[in-house]
Formats: structure tokens, sequence, C-alpha cells
């Protein structure tokens, strides 16, 4: 994906969050796109190791949201979905001052939990590849 430097990919807003923890790493946007919605960040020396290179839980932290927020889009529940488990494999660094984004694929589904996973790229490169497996709240 195309960004422009230092900035925000077109199409894309910012998330509104109602959790502390992750408005700390925020801001996150997202672009809804005709099969569910892609996340984002711009990568700040705040998320990053003092080699220049983002943190491994800001990257976790976004991988969950990516695939939350997609489970949410493909149950029609806007409620949280909490994270039952998360399994995450780091490809490659991402560094500090790039776009990084990435799209929940939900690969299964049952009355309770969805099963996804996500790839996470920066620079055109995965750098985060993760799944996970999220529980269907209760409709009220």
């Amino acid at each position: 994906m195309t960004t422009p430097a230092g900035g925000i990919p077109e199409g894309f807003r910012p998330l509104d969050v109602f959790d502390d923890f992750v408005r700390l790493v925020g801001p996150l946007y997202v672009r809804l796109e005709p099969d569910g919605p892609r996340l984002g960040l711009l990568l700040e020396p705040r998320h990053g190791n003092p080699l220049g290179i983002a943190h491994g839980g800001c990257l976790v932290t976004l991988a969950d949201m990516v695939m939350g927020v997609g489970c949410g889009f493909a149950t029609g529940v806007a409620a949280t979905h909490p994270t039952i488990t998360l399994n995450t494999d780091f490809v490659r660094g991402a560094r500090i001052g790039n776009w990084i984004d990435g799209k929940a694929v939900i690969t299964r589904r049952t009355p309770n939990f969805v099963f996804a996973r996500c790839d996470l790229v920066c620079a055109g490169d995965v750098v985060v590849s993760a799944s996970g497996v999220f529980k269907v709240p209760s409709r009220p």
C-alpha cells in the first residue's frame, strides 16, 4: 500500500475505541472495504524499541484489534469480541515512521466462537502473521 510520507493512506479515518489501553497504542485508523474493515497505525517513535523497530507488544495489540474488529464485522455484533487465544509470528521488523495495516480473514464461525487470522503489512512486507479465537458476545 502506498502511503504518503508521514501520512495516513487515503480512505482511512480514526477508529473510535473505548479501551484506554488501545487508545495508548493508537490512534488506530480504519477503512471499510467490501469484504471487511482494514485497520492501520502510523508507527511513531513511542511505538519502537531503541533500534527504531516497532515493539512486539504494539504489533500484537494491532493484530488483536484487526482480528477482533473483523470478527465484529463478520458476526454483525458491534460489541467487543473477547480474545480467547492469540498466536503471533514475527516475520520481520517494522520500521518506525512507516504505516502498518492488516485485515482479518475469518476461517471458521460457530455460534459461540470466531476463528480468524491476519497478516500485518509494513512497507510492502508481511511483518506479523497472527491467528486467534474470539468469543461471540451474547446479543442484548
